[in-house]
This record gives structure tokens, sequence and C-alpha cells, in this order.
């Protein structure tokens, strides 16, 4: 297989097979602009657009609830009517101007769905109160969690469904050509199944992404009573990308504790979830998003946080980059305040991230089979990308917490000796005895027999 170091995928509108070379940039339109509006959200898709941005994806853009509002501003997961956008990010009018904006720049546009739960005095609850979830006293509630804004929709009503499926439809008609589902593993199946027929008679493009939760919630909702979708399941009903959930908890552990063990748990763990779904799963990859911490507030070595960045673009699957993600922002924006994103460029850090999004958008990763793991012990991290002619490439991680973070080996016999081709550096690198030293990231191609050559002299 040859790779090439220089290439420069153009960005065009694409069909799913092409997610695995996507960029999706999120956005939280309130505080991504001083305005916190679609109209000057608009004027930020050239620099999003150049970033490298196929999918521009969305928060909740839909009027929130005031019963048991959180913050002065409310969670934009506590939705009071899914057919009306939030008025302080302006009309639908400007909603369908930013849409066909982002088209003329060649990108998609996503938006974030809640369907699990509405506000307290959502215009369901009020006007149609028996498609909401009542508890055994015949109380609205919530099945799982304890959310103090929020009740949950009752999926056993075949008219809920049928309506939450007309708003899809309504926001496809608009031009929408994604949908993420907020904890979509709580989510009935008779619900997506009505969907994806709807969707492969009228908008079969449509891409979906889930936010399927961890094993730890699956469980627990299982074990009080109710259904919790597996995985698999969710693939099989149609969702084209879900959350890399199942083994987060084990990363964030072993950042927090340092504790070497969670990380060996990690490394396993990430092996299971490929080869436990359908050969062509696609798990969206990238540590930060609204719901988690900045990478820089794990840690201030900038060596391990430039390897937890780079790990996941080498894996399969699209690239998903939280807004400041890019600028090296260190800051948790506040979910039910104002509270403006620092797009400040850390210039050293943001041409490090084009370049993983350079590596991500090249057209070699359309070919990439599976990402398997190294599970040989140590603070490090291993990955061999396997491809359609049967060729490998390694991507191999420094994860030491330690503030001297002079680099980490990494011993595996699945590690083959000989010469390869760095692609942050075009330096060749040597890998002997089955072991390599790595401090940087390191992206790994075989070197060609000339090089091999030049380096032998």
């Amino acid at each position: 297989m040859t790779f090439d170091l220089n290439l420069k995928v153009k960005v065009n509108l694409f069909m799913k097979t092409e997610l695995k070379t996507n960029i999706i940039y999120q956005v939280f339109p309130r505080n991504y602009t001083l305005e916190g509006t679609f109209n000057a959200l608009e004027t930020k898709l050239d620099y999003i657009k150049e970033l490298g941005s196929d999918i521009l994806y969305l928060l909740p853009i839909n009027e929130i609830g005031r019963v048991g509002r959180k913050g002065s501003l409310g969670s934009p997961y506590s939705i009071k009517d899914y057919y009306k956008v939030n008025p302080e990010y302006g009309s639908i009018d400007d909603f369908k101007s930013l849409i066909n904006k982002t088209h003329e720049k060649n990108m998609k546009i996503m938006i974030d769905i809640v369907f699990n739960h509405t506000s307290r005095d959502s215009v369901i609850m009020n006007e149609h109160p028996e498609r909401m979830y009542h508890d055994k006293n015949g109380n609205f509630a919530n099945k799982a969690g304890d959310w103090s804004d929020v009740y949950d929709l009752d999926f056993n009503n075949e008219d809920l469904i049928n309506y939450l499926v007309g708003v899809i439809e309504y926001y496809c008609s608009l031009g929408v050509d994604g949908f993420r589902f907020d904890v979509g593993s709580l989510i009935y199946s008779s619900f997506y199944k009505k969907l994806k027929e709807m969707l492969d008679a009228k908008y079969p493009s449509t891409i979906l992404l889930c936010e399927s939760v961890d094993s730890g919630f699956i469980s627990y909702v299982r074990s009080i009573g109710f259904n919790a979708l597996s995985d698999a399941e969710l693939y099989m009903l149609g969702f084209d990308l879900l959350y890399p959930y199942n083994n987060f908890n084990e990363l964030r552990t072993y950042l927090d504790t340092k504790e070497s063990r969670y990380l060996d748990m990690y490394k396993v763990l990430l092996n299971y979830e490929e080869s436990y779904n359908p050969s062509n799963n696609l798990r969206i990859r990238g540590l930060e998003n609204h719901d988690q911490r900045r990478l820089c507030e794990y840690s201030k070595n900038k060596t391990l946080i430039k390897n937890l960045a780079a790990f996941p673009v080498f894996m399969k699957g699209p690239m998903f980059i939280y807004n400041g993600l890019e600028t090296k922002a260190d800051h948790h924006l506040d979910l039910f305040e104002k509270d403006q994103l620092d797009l400040s460029i850390d210039i050293e850090w943001f041409n490090y991230i084009k370049k993983l999004i350079e590596f991500k958008k090249n057209k070699v990763n359309l070919d990439l089979t599976i990402s398997e793991v190294l599970t040989s012990k140590g603070r490090n991290l291993g990955i061999i990308n396997h491809y359609k002619d049967g060729s490998t490439s390694y991507g191999l991680f420094n994860l030491s917490t330690s503030m001297s973070n002079n680099g980490v080996l990494i011993r595996d016999e699945k590690l083959n000796d000989g010469a390869y081709v760095d692609y942050f550096t075009s330096k060749i690198v040597l890998i002997k005895n089955h072991s390599i030293r790595v401090k940087e990231p390191l992206f790994l191609f075989k070197a060609t027999d000339i090089e091999n050559k030049k380096y032998n002299n």
C-alpha cells in the first residue's frame, strides 16, 4: 500500500462509506460566539471549514423549558417543543439560512435530538400527558437517572413514536443531514425501526449517530427493570456511528488515579468492543465533548496531552472535534449559563491538530478495516491498523502520566522489526527486537525498499 504523506483530500459532499475520513465539528451555539446565535455562527463557517470539517454538529437547538430550569438559561437537553428553535439563537428562518450556508461550504449539518425525555413543561406533557412515562404511582418520572428538569417519554405509546418520527422528517425536509441521539441506548427499538422505514423511503443518506451509553449504565438500567439497547443492537437498527463509551471509564480512571491496571483493562476492552460488533462498525473518535472534561483538565503534561489527542485519530472511525480542542481550550463550558468559548489560538497546538486532521482525511483510511490494540502491559498504547490489501501500520503512543515524561518502551511480539516512516516527521524509525521507545506520537508506515537501503547504508 502506498501512503502519500502530502495528500490533501478535497472536502465534498460524501456518502456514508466515506465517514471513516470525516471530521465532525461539535458546536454549542450559545457559547461559540459572543452573540450566541445562528447568524453569528454563520460568520464562523469559513473557519470551521478551513480547519478541515466535513460535518457541523450542533448541540440541541430547540426551545428550552422553564419548569425546574437549571441555571439562568437552562439545559439545551431540557426541550419544551421539538418543532421550535430556541429564540435566543434566532428564528427558524435563521436556522434554515445556517443550513444553506453550511451546504454552500460543502459541509453537512447534524443536530442533537433529545427523545428520551422532555422538559417538565413540554408541549407533549401539556397536550398529551399519556405519551409521558408514569411510575407505579401514576406520577411523571424518570426511568433511570435523577434529572430535576426533565421527565421521560413513554415509547410504549404508538402515537408518540409516530410523532417523533415526524419530528425527524420535518428537520430532514429543512435540509438537516444527520442526527445525534442523546442517551440513544434508552430509546426503544420500535421507534428506531419506524424511523428507519421513513428514512430509507425518503432520506436514505441521513447520518445517524448514537450516544450509546457505557456497559455499567446498561447493567444498572436493566437491573431496575427497564431495557437498554446494546451496541450491536443499535448497529442493527441502522446507526452509522456510536460513541466509544464502553471502555471510556477505564481510561478516565487511569488518568485520574495514575494506576496502570486501568490502562491495561482499557486496552483489552478496546479489542472486545471491536470484535463483538459488526465488522463494518464505526465509532466516533475523540475524548472531548460537552459531557467530558477537556484534555488539558486531566493533566498539564504537554506530551501526554499530545498523545491523548492523537491516538483516537489513528483508530478506525471519524474524528470528533469539540469546539476549542483545536485551540487547546482548558475550560469545560457551562451547560446552563452563558460561558463564551475562548478561541485564541496556540499556534503550535493548532498546527498539530491540523496535522491530525490531515491524517484522518487521507484516503488510506477508507481502506482501514480494523484497529487492533496491543494488550502488552505498560503506560503506553499500541495500535495496529489493518487495511483491505493486507498491509498494516502502527500507531504508538506514550501515555505516561509522569511530568518528566521522557518516553515509554513498547515491546510486543506483534511489532515487526524493520524500518518505518513516521507520518509526522517523515523520518525513518526503527523497530528492533519487537521493541521501540516512544515519546511523541508515532504513526508508522512501512518504508520503501529505497528508504530501507538508504537507512541501512
